[in-house]
């Protein structure tokens, strides 16, 4: 049986649905990111699941060698248009090990938590120490359980380019579910989105289980202090 990810985000009707995710709030993390990191000219930069590239663009505007990696092939083959010199994309399953090393390591924007187990997640994660160079640095980009179950909107409907998208929210067996349902030139169809509902204390748990060292922890994209009753990203800065 097919995983939730392998077709949704393989779909242009995820790309449809998420078509105005804000370009300009991306840059300007990355902005203040790159300004936090501080990197030498020669670092390199890995987006573990870089989607369409748009976070990758950013970096390499900033003067920035990187590579992005991701999944769904669709998007990959998106990104690629803008490969060069400095800006590779590959295909690449998170669960398997990275074909190079890097200076910095960065999973943006909820990219982690779809698969079934535990111990898949900590694989992952293990690989991406593995494929950090001695001191790299893993940057973590996660929701903030605590505020998403205290805010959680169960129902509501979006339209999108003259689609109605019916979404449905819940937590079922410790996963954050999200059921996108809508009709389109006579078919009906219904996608799922799944990730596990990971506090800030298991997300912790699991880099120090496989040998990062938390450095910072930041709640939003401004790179404000985290509060974990307040912020709505849980952005961890973790060295190898």
């Amino acid at each position: 049986m097919s995983m939730w990810y392998e077709s949704w985000f393989d779909s242009p009707f995820y790309h449809q649905l998420y078509k105005d995710r804000d370009n300009v709030e991306a840059a300007r993390f990355i902005t203040n990111l790159v300004e936090y990191l501080n990197p030498l000219d020669t670092a390199r930069f890995l987006d573990l699941a870089c989607g369409k590239g748009r976070h990758c663009l950013q970096l390499y505007k900033l003067g920035l060698q990187v590579d992005g990696a991701d999944y769904s092939e669709n998007s990959i083959n998106y990104a690629s248009q803008f490969r060069n010199e400095n800006l590779h994309f590959y295909k690449h399953d998170m669960r398997d090990a990275l074909p190079n090393t890097y200076n910095y390591i960065l999973n943006l924007f909820t990219s982690f938590g779809y698969f079934e187990t535990r111990e898949e997640h900590l694989q992952t994660l293990k690989h991406i120490h593995n494929g950090l160079e001695p001191d790299g640095i893993f940057v973590f980009d996660f929701l903030n359980l605590t505020v998403v179950k205290n805010n959680l909107v169960a129902n509501e409907t979006v339209l999108k380019d003259g689609v109605n998208f019916a979404i449905n929210r819940a937590i079922v067996n410790n996963q954050i579910t999200k059921t996108i349902s809508f009709e389109n030139e006579g078919g009906e169809y219904v996608f799922k989105e799944k990730v596990m509902a990971l506090s800030a204390t298991d997300l912790l748990g699991m880099m120090e289980q496989v040998g990062f060292t938390l450095k910072d922890s930041f709640g939003n994209y401004s790179l404000q202090k985290f509060d974990e009753q307040q912020s709505k990203r849980l952005i961890l800065i973790l060295k190898k």
